[in-house]
């Protein structure tokens, strides 16, 4: 069975790349399309539009810039996350990008950007990341399809996919109110951005709700990313 992928000329809007270059992300990120297998969820019944939306959205809050802003790529806030989607060291050192001799396990309270860079799509420097949305798409991708493979693998253990929570609602409580939420697709990967898979999976399975470094709760992005029509196609690769 062979997948096609299209981006309509709405998608390509407000990116900062040409046509190709968008097909030329695609064939890095579906290198043997044919063969790759997906699940399958229901999009949401009332959509905020499809993935592209949902990345528009995302990037537009993270980085404090309107969506078709050229600078939200630039962006870096105080604690060191940079670019459209505000990439810290530990991810950039999961999907490869960059390496430090930092043990962040034990937790850092910023990012320095003192390690060094893979030289993973040519970029070889903090000022060559930050001057390449064609790279921060990948990475974006690269970061979801990591933390749906985490997410995935760790509620596994505990006896449920993803699509067990899918479209259900649940009630939290935050900080002393109560909220409820519809669990979709496009909203755990905005979680798990914020707090990783680790996070969301506490969620969907303890009602544990965490917050990042400032104080934002995990169900915000739960909540306002949520909704999007977003497929584990829109951003799965091959391992």
């Amino acid at each position: 069975m062979t997948i096609q992928l299209e981006f309509s000329t709405a998608d390509l809007e407000y990116l900062e790349f040409l046509p190709e270059e968008l097909a030329s992300i695609q064939s890095e990120l579906y290198p043997d399309l044919e063969s790759i297998s997906f699940e399958s969820a229901k999009p949401p019944r009332r959509s905020k539009g499809n993935f592209q939306k949902m990345l528009d959205a995302l990037g537009e809050f993270e980085s404090g810039k309107k969506r078709g802003d050229p600078t939200q790529y630039k962006v870096e806030n105080t604690l060191g996350f940079m670019g459209k989607y505000q990439f810290g060291e530990p991810l950039l050192i999961d999907l490869s990008y960059y390496k430090a001799n930092v043990y962040y396990g034990k937790g850092a309270n910023k990012n320095y950007w003192r390690g060094t860079w893979t030289g993973k799509k040519g970029i070889k420097n903090k000022a060559q990341f930050l001057n390449s949305p064609r790279v921060q798409e990948l990475a974006i991708r690269e970061a979801f399809a990591l933390n749906y493979r985490r997410l995935k693998d760790t509620l596994k253990q505990k006896g449920k996919s993803i699509y067990h929570f899918l479209g259900k609602k649940k009630t939290y409580k935050d900080k002393g109110k109560s909220k409820i939420i519809t669990i979709t697709l496009s909203g755990i990967l905005a979680g798990a951005h914020l707090r990783g898979p680790g996070g969301v999976a506490q969620l969907l399975l303890s009602n544990k709700v965490s917050h990042d470094e400032y104080g934002t709760s995990i169900l915000k992005y739960i909540h306002e990313y949520g909704g999007y029509s977003v497929r584990a196609k829109d951003f799965l690769s091959r391992r």
